[in-house]
């Protein structure tokens, strides 16, 4: 907020217009049983807990075949190309997420 010498106060809303998408999203898969999910975990903490417990539960009900761990190096860091290849090359499909 902005006090101006007459006394007037200015509200200015902080937000942003949604983003357009520039990529459409992949279709889903009719069925993950057989499948090999990919996680990519943005190192925050309990994040790595979480992917652990979700893998185990995706085995358990849906039959996954392989599990694909990755990790960013931080929240605000993209993750490297190498790391994107190696999701879209070992997974048919991708969880990404975080902890705290």
């Amino acid at each position: 907020m902005t006090t101006t010498a007459t006394g007037s106060i200015f509200v200015l809303d902080p937000t942003a217009p949604p983003r357009e998408l520039r990529h459409t999203m992949a279709p889903r898969p009719p069925d993950l049983r057989g499948r090999s999910v990919g996680f990519l975990w943005n190192s925050k903490p309990n994040g790595d807990i979480l992917f652990a417990r979700l893998e185990e539960l995706l085995r358990q009900k849906y039959e996954i075949s392989n599990a694909v761990h990755q990790r960013k190096p931080s929240a605000s860091i993209a993750a490297k190309q190498e790391v994107m290849d190696e999701l879209t090359t070992s997974a048919h499909v991708a969880i990404v997420g975080l902890g705290d």
